[in-house]
């Protein structure tokens, strides 16, 4: 009887850390199959820290890291830091986006993003562990072209735009009011954002004239691509 409790009580550690590292297992492939999860939809990442470890632990051996904010209803996977450093692997060159989506994609970000977190809190919350999340910022994209369309070009804008939604940094609903999408929050760095701001990405594109956006995109970039991806929908 004796052995048997013996047994009982150490196998059940065992047995536990088999369906820890099953679930982070199962959590690590959907996050690099879809590459962002909703919270409301894995919260025990959200609520275990041993999930959570053992999720980082997996992803730490293949250069990737779990990523979120206060501000994102979402998870994601980013490379880690050691890892982007070399340029071949930055979040922009990884995304595969020209340099003027990447300029459009710096402006998307300090209008959907920065808003929400430079607001101040009204007042403390009464649970902390589940703080109430900013309110949703929304952009029109009639109002982003008056404001910066010339600066790219109709075309290149609408290309840009679509390439942008293709990649899940921004929703466009039938209306044309642009909203952040799940990785515009998660896979930028806001102080390295404001770096940017001050480097050729941005910079140079609004100091040049209008219509001169097409000139920061590479040639051989604008393979099959047309306009119609800036009229898909959600």
């Amino acid at each position: 009887m004796e052995d048997l409790e013996t047994l009982a009580t150490t196998a059940t550690p065992a047995h536990a850390d088999a369906e820890l590292e099953a679930r982070a297992e199962e959590v690590c492939g959907r996050l690099l199959i879809d590459r962002y999860l909703l919270k409301r939809d894995y919260r025990d990442l959200l609520l275990d820290d041993a999930l959570r470890a053992v999720v980082a632990r997996r992803l730490s051996g293949v250069g990737l890291q779990l990523v979120e904010s206060f501000t994102s209803d979402y998870f994601a996977v980013r490379l880690k830091r050691e890892v982007e450093a070399d340029i071949a692997f930055d979040w922009a060159t990884n995304s595969r986006l020209p340099r003027g989506a990447v300029a459009l994609l710096v402006i998307l970000w300090a209008k959907l993003v920065l808003p929400k977190r430079v607001q101040p809190s009204d007042a403390v919350e009464a649970d902390a562990a589940a703080p109430k999340p900013p309110a949703r910022v929304v952009v029109t994209r009639d109002a982003l072209y008056a404001e910066f369309g010339r600066k790219f070009g109709k075309t290149a804008f609408a290309r840009y735009l679509g390439q942008l939604k293709s990649a899940a940094f921004v929703r466009e609903d039938r209306l044309g009011n642009l909203s952040e999408g799940p990785l515009l929050d998660l896979l930028i760095d806001g102080v390295e954002m404001a770096q940017k701001l001050r480097d050729s990405v941005l910079w140079d594109l609004l100091e040049r004239g209008p219509g001169s956006g097409d000139d920061l995109e590479p040639a051989d970039s604008d393979t099959g691509d047309s306009d119609d991806d800036a009229e898909d929908e959600d």
